[in-house]
């Protein structure tokens, strides 16, 4: 990536383990796109309410040329995710790797070919 992951942390307390998961996946996403220009990341907990169950939501924003931002918003305990931070940070960076290789895959599709220029059409002479 051309610049520094940003991590955000709210009412998550940092761990080395998850700070290394994190950079090891958003490493992985230059295989699919080598154009990142940005990376931003937010882990947040909710707070503790009646749920004994901790809730926790990755959000995941990328920028890449030209102009194009991709974002995913995951929970812990949606669509089989589990309840972990770790599996919920996973799944995330699944889900932002799958759009990013569709849009790497449109990139490719809309790159133009040059015009073809008819050739003149040869007139016979006659004599």
């Amino acid at each position: 990536m051309r610049v520094p992951i940003e991590i955000t942390y709210r009412n998550v307390a940092k761990i080395d383990g998850i700070e290394r998961l994190i950079h090891d996946k958003a490493e992985k996403l230059n295989d699919f796109h080598d154009g990142i220009i940005s990376c931003r990341i937010s882990l947040e907990q909710d707070q503790e309410s009646k749920r004994s169950v901790k809730q926790y939501h990755v959000r995941i924003g990328l920028r890449v040329p030209p102009g194009k931002e991709l974002v995913v918003h995951q929970k812990s305990g949606e669509q089989g995710t589990g309840d972990s931070l770790r599996t919920v940070i996973t799944d995330a960076f699944k889900t932002i790797g799958r759009q990013l290789k569709k849009l790497k895959q449109k990139q490719r599709a809309h790159v133009k070919a040059p015009p073809e220029i008819p050739e003149p059409a040869m007139e016979e002479d006659s004599l």
